[in-house]
């Protein structure tokens, strides 16, 4: 890349991040059932004003701690309620996820591994995924990047400023998704911490100010959660946190190698590299021993971590992925190296805009139910569902959908709702009918294997149609 003027590289850079990550970002409904979730508690963060705590259908949303709400209701308000907005703050944390690994490789080895890494970042299959999706983890792995990225700066240029950054991007990685962020963010510095005074390295680090920082951030956004909703912090720390990593209660279990093939499909089309970059490991422990050994603990040790829990997905290593691009980036050969690397680009990028253009939309659209929320007219017309949660929903009718869960609550609504809607499955709609006897029900909508109902009183249906006939006459 020497041989670009030098401004081109890092603009090329941002480029290809923005053209994968933005690209036909609202041209696809959201996905079921996580997109739909967390893009309707951000709604309702913004239309209902339920910011401490977010709720979703009115329920309080203890499962994640609010930033990533509030940063999506920021887009949601500045841009509109759609789905580019809601994906937006993952895409935008992509592209400064791609930015702080560029400077990174550049503070370590140089602007062309600095580039280099950055490239291998931004196409990777599975960063390019989660930043094109309403999720916490790309945002979480931007803020801990940051977290590192600063923390190393400040150890290199004894910059107290850099530290202090350093805590403030750890609290916000913690307001994102919990105790989880700060403790990958040890995870990763650590070991080289350790390494270095043992060396006989002076560190000195500007302890009380971080940890003032970090716990001014933190502990007031807890505190009037706890308020505003009494066992809270409990809820979220003890059964979100403790039971989730302890105990399988969350049906994510998976086998010990779990993590091997995320790492192989996540890295492609880099995944190539990884056999002759992992025997040239020894060469870069020989010679750069702390930068080797945090990159090392940064991928090793999270892995590990997410190996031993009792629940496993696979976002759950995404920010690992930096870590390894910088390392891809360092580890391979020299002579070739911009050649290869826009090769492998040209090649990508055109692929991946193909399926973000052309198969993701086709798979939403199956996938979604944003065409049976077109069916609904905007009324006062209460709406339900019944035995079934979906927040997409929601989001696109722009209202709660209170769930009822028993038949007694079904029975309650009809002695209270002339005229409601009804969200069900196909296999409930026969229980429904029995329930409603007396009623009429329509069909109005249909996809897959949910049912769009209108129930409403007989005598009402027949008022309504001998009014339409009175209008008929009038003209």
């Amino acid at each position: 890349m020497e041989a670009y003027p030098r401004i081109l590289g890092p603009l090329l850079l941002f480029l290809i991040a923005a053209t994968l990550f933005f690209g036909g970002l609202g041209s696809y409904p959201l996905f079921e059932p996580d997109e739909g979730r967390n893009a309707e508690v951000a709604r309702e963060v913004l239309q209902e004003g339920h910011w401490l705590p977010p709720t979703i259908n009115g329920e309080v949303r203890y499962q994640k701690p609010p930033l990533y709400y509030w940063i999506t209701a920021s887009f949601l308000s500045l841009i509109g309620v759609n789905e580019f907005a809601a994906r937006f703050p993952s895409a935008l944390a992509g592209l400064l996820g791609v930015l702080f690994t560029f400077l990174m490789g550049k503070r370590f080895w140089g602007e062309e591994e600095g580039l280099t890494a950055g490239i291998i970042l931004a196409t990777s299959l599975i960063y390019v995924a989660y930043a094109r999706l309403v999720i916490f983890d790309m945002v979480l792995t931007c803020f801990i990047l940051a977290a590192l990225y600063f923390f190393w700066r400040g150890l290199e240029d004894e910059s107290n400023a850099s530290f202090l950054l350093a805590a403030l991007f750890g609290a916000l990685s913690v307001l994102v998704k919990g105790p989880v962020g700060i403790i990958l963010i040890l995870m990763a510095l650590v070991p080289p911490l350790i390494y270095k005074m043992r060396k006989g390295e002076e560190i000195s680090l500007p302890w009380l100010s971080m940890v003032s920082v970090f716990l001014l951030v933190t502990i007031p956004p807890f505190v009037l959660l706890e308020i505003n909703s009494p066992g809270y912090c409990y809820k979220f720390f003890w059964c979100e946190n403790v039971l989730r990593y302890f105990t399988p209660r969350f049906h994510r279990e998976g086998p010990t190698w779990f993590y091997i093939p995320v790492i192989l499909f996540g890295l492609f089309p880099w995944s190539f590299l990884l056999p002759k970059a992992l025997v040239r490991l020894k060469k870069l422990w020989q010679e750069e021993r702390d930068r080797a050994l945090f990159l090392i603990s940064w991928i090793v040790l999270p892995t590990l971590f997410f190996t031993f829990s009792e629940s496993k997905h696979y976002h759950y290593i995404l920010p690992t992925f930096p870590a390894w691009s910088l390392l891809l980036a360092r580890l391979w050969e020299r002579d070739p190296i911009s050649a290869a690397v826009f090769k492998v680009v040209e090649v990508v990028v055109p692929v991946y805009l193909c399926v973000f253009f052309f198969v993701v939309p086709t798979w939403a659209n199956h996938r979604s139910l944003a065409s049976m929320a077109s069916a609904f007219k905007p009324s006062n017309v209460p709406f339900y569902s019944y035995k079934i949660k979906k927040p997409t929903l929601s989001f696109y009718l722009g209202k709660e959908i209170k769930v009822l869960g028993e038949k007694r609550e079904l029975e309650t609504v009809l002695q209270k709702e002339k005229r409601f809607y009804l969200l069900v499955k196909v296999y409930h709609k026969d229980e429904v009918t029995s329930l409603v006897r007396g009623r009429s029900i329509k069909e109005i909508a249909s996809h897959g294997k949910c049912l769009l109902l209108l129930i409403s009183a007989k005598q009402e249906e027949e008022s309504t149609a001998y009014q339409f006939r009175l209008n008929l006459r009038g003209t």
